[in-house]
């Protein structure tokens, strides 16, 4: 197998006017320095002129043909520009030979593998100051997913755009399931496995692991051959989960198929599918659209500043959902290992590059250790994998205007395990008892990074929270009061539908507007992926004196279409028939009553006291709808009095969400 030296990236990672951070991955150990160049139009065409940089690269060995990068890269006289255009470069050195990206055609105008747009001789970005500035953002990318995939959408407009800072992007959120672990396409089963072993080596010994696993060692490797596995020894509760990724080397692997087209080049199914042959081919098709499109992918990702915080998908399906899983999945020793394993990979190639200063060097030599030795058993073994579920930093601050606080809303939950008392007869109107998305530990946690940053109480903030902290009522009520009650006859509803909306737990819903309301942020906008529709949604908020305007858009999935045409046309007209009842936004009232959060009668008539009331309303797309089911990503730009917001659909279509027009 012919490996290249580059194996994904460059990718554009924190860039603020202080530092300029880009992540690489390549086959071989090379040392790396950058070039930061500024650009000028003139009469005669462009200008480069090499602005003065000093870089320092931090490199972790990953594997034996694996070494992923992190160039950390300092202006030394003064600040990098702002609202100006910059390009740049990156060299390789090895055995004394030097090498740049020109060496391996990124360079190269028209070529396939080319990073640059037309016109132009690098990759480029630009440090915008400015609040105007446009911001892509979405969530759920899956290889074999269904439809056309919308990221690659995006270089299409920063081709268009890439001399008008007023109209290209600045930055790009990608909010969670940029894998997904638990639901590998079969066609990738034994091509995952032959990157593992050519480019990661000998990896961890499972069986010492789990000793159990020693009886399903004939289905290990086999297409299909883990549901059983995944179910019995993890507890995980995921139904996709007949490839599910197990080992650090599969995860690497699945990360470096989904941002770069290298590896794709050396991709020849086995077409050994004597199981669900049709399923297989489907898969395949998918699969090829996917990767026809992955130059694209690496372009953009090239190109703009990419900040990335995971869901559940990047580990497996349900992470955290509930105490019980908790319970049932870290009791077991393999479960415990595949969360570490995807949690290290998480951390390689998406979270180290969003605050590098968060990872300090014990963090990252226990990362090396284990990587290095997979010393299962061991005291090492045992510190990696304290390391990373004790870690409660994941969450970040992006250097973006205005500031974006990036939510973990994964490992920061609490959960209310008192047992509930069940009235049959009142089934449908039960209390619904689902996770506190980000319990008091975290809310303290974000309260001292808000205030180490730059941030001032009162200034706009985006947040960025991979679940919606508005979703479409009409979608989350029908699900909490007709759906969910079913759990108390025995069915798994809330792993398979996921029952972890903000709302569904009013007590971490209330801490969320209680943040917000604390470090008086009257105006929030808020980016979330998650839920495979996307919606825009204004929410004014009263809550302890302070009056909220909170813009709430969502963008969801950018490549695993769940609806099909039918049941998305469906849900289009059941949301749109109840919504045309309400002309004017709803006011609601929510409090305590017998002890418990609840919404309560707007007559007020029992003298509850009432913790804060909402208005909602729903913006609606040009044709009519107020949620969109097709794969999109969103683009969101702050005008001067209008909040735009717009969905990528493909290369193509846009669709344009009316605009939220500030009073």
């Amino acid at each position: 197998m012919q490996i290249p030296m580059i194996l994904s990236g460059p990718i554009l990672r924190r860039v603020d006017n202080n530092q300029v951070t880009i992540w690489l991955a390549t086959s071989e150990l090379v040392s790396i320095t950058a070039e930061v160049l500024t650009i000028q139009k003139s009469q005669k065409g462009l200008n480069y002129e090499s602005f003065p940089v000093q870089s320092k690269t931090k490199t972790i060995n990953l594997g034996k043909k694996l070494f992923v990068h992190l160039i950390n890269i300092y202006p030394t006289k003064k600040n990098f520009p702002v609202e100006e255009l910059l390009g740049y470069n990156l060299y390789l050195e090895k055995d004394a030979q030097m090498y740049d990206l020109d060496s391996f055609h990124l360079l190269t105008a028209n070529h396939p593998d080319s990073l640059v747009y037309e016109g132009l001789d690098y990759p480029t970005f630009y440090i915008s100051t400015k609040k105007e500035s446009p911001v892509l953002y979405g969530s759920c990318r899956k290889a074999h997913g269904k439809g056309q995939d919308a990221l690659p959408s995006a270089d299409q407009v920063l081709q268009q755009h890439r001399f008008d800072l007023n109209l290209r992007p600045s930055s790009l959120f990608m909010l969670g399931d940029q894998i997904y672990a638990d639901d590998i396409a079969d066609p990738l089963v034994p091509y995952l496995q032959l990157i593992k072993n050519e480019i990661i080596g000998e990896n961890e010994d499972l069986t010492l692991v789990e000793p159990k696993l020693q009886q399903y060692l004939h289905y290990l490797y086999k297409i299909q051959g883990r549901q059983e596995i995944i179910e019995t020894l993890c507890n995980f509760t995921s139904s996709h989960a007949h490839n599910h990724l197990i080992s650090f080397g599969e995860y690497a692997a699945m990360y470096l198929l989904s941002w770069s087209p290298v590896l794709w080049n050396l991709f020849h199914p086995n077409h050994d599918k004597e199981q669900l042959p049709e399923r297989y081919d489907e898969q395949l098709e998918e699969l090829h659209d996917f990767c026809r499109n992955t130059s694209k992918v690496r372009r953009v990702l090239a190109n703009i500043p990419t900040y990335m915080i995971f869901d559940d998908h990047d580990i497996t399906d349900d992470w955290n959902i509930s105490s019980e899983w908790n319970k049932d999945v870290y009791g077991t020793s393999l479960g415990k290992h595949i969360i570490c394993n995807g949690l290290t990979a998480f951390w390689a190639f998406q979270g180290w590059g969003n605050q590098p200063d968060t990872f300090h060097d014990d963090f990252i030599e226990t990362m090396q250790q284990y990587v290095e030795t997979y010393p299962i058993g061991s005291q090492p073994y045992q510190k990696w994998q304290d390391t990373l579920l004790s870690f409660d930093s994941w969450h970040f601050i992006a250097p973006t205007t205005p500031l974006t606080l990036c939510l973990d809303t994964r490992t920061l939950r609490e959960y209310d395990s008192s047992p509930k008392k069940v009235k049959l007869l009142h089934l449908i109107n039960e209390t619904v008892k689902t996770p506190i998305i980000i319990g008091q530990k975290g809310w303290t946690l974000l309260d001292q990074l808000l205030k180490d940053s730059k941030w001032k109480k009162g200034d706009i903030l985006r947040i960025a929270s991979p679940t919606p902290l508005y979703g479409v009522d009409v979608i989350e009520s029908f699900l909490k009061k007709q759906v969910y009650p079913f759990q108390y006859f025995g069915a798994s509803v809330q792993y398979q539908l996921d029952f972890e909306a903000w709302k569904y737990n009013l007590t971490g819903f209330y801490s969320f507007l209680h943040f917000l309301s604390k470090h008086q942020l009257r105006k929030c906008i808020i980016l979330s992926g998650d839920v495979h529709y996307a919606s825009a949604v204004k929410a004014n908020v009263s809550l302890n004196g302070e009056e909220l305007s909170i813009y709430q858009v969502t963008s969801s999935p950018m490549k695993n279409i769940s609806f099909d045409w039918l049941t998305g046309s469906m849900i289009k007209l059941i949301v749109r028939l109840n919504t045309l009842r309400r002309n004017e936004p709803i006011p609601k009232r929510f409090g305590k009553k017998d002890g418990a959060w609840t919404e309560l009668e707007n007559s007020n008539h029992d003298n509850t006291v009432t913790y804060w009331e909402e208005e909602i309303s729903y913006q609606s797309l040009e044709h009519g709808s107020i949620v969109e089911t097709q794969n999109n990503l969103g683009l969101l730009q702050d005008k001067k009095l209008a909040l735009q917001n717009t969905l990528l659909i493909n290369t193509e279509e846009q669709l344009h969400f009316d605009p939220f027009r500030e009073s």
